[in-house]
């Protein structure tokens, strides 16, 4: 059991989107740095598909996308998993792979003003996910 957010879990599963290497490698740090022993992170990159193409049949190689993130995963201690997920919207891909209450990891640059990935997140926040924003 561990305990997070002032919370006993058994397992904490956390989702980090993947953006750009940069902002996963310090998504994954940030994980890494919260010390909790059952921890598992969801590495998801999420493809936008034009709708003139097929969901089905994307135009870039999975196995690829897979491989990448892998490697990012191999870098950390933590239990990792990566998947690839292709979408018309980017966050309604998101959105499909949360479950019902997510703790989400999003890597943000800091800026004064309201930014895209703030207004996801809160979004996500009105939606009952559980939003931490890291510093990039």
């Amino acid at each position: 059991m561990a305990t997070f957010a002032n919370v006993m879990v058994a397992e904490v599963e956390l989702v980090i989107p993947h953006r750009t290497p940069e902002f996963t490698k310090s998504a994954l740090k940030y994980a890494e740095a919260l010390g909790v022993e059952d921890i598992r992170v969801r590495l998801v990159d999420i493809h936008v598909v034009p709708y003139g193409a097929s969901l089905d049949c994307p135009m870039i190689q999975q196995k690829q996308l897979e491989r990448r993130l892998k490697r990012l995963a191999r870098e950390t201690d933590l239990e990792a998993s990566a998947e690839v997920v292709y979408a018309r919207n980017w966050e309604q891909g998101l959105r499909r792979v949360l479950t019902s209450v997510s703790t989400v990891l999003l890597p943000i640059r800091r800026s004064s003003w309201r930014t895209s990935e703030k207004r996801l997140a809160a979004r996500l926040r009105k939606t009952g996910h559980i939003v931490i924003w890291i510093d990039v």
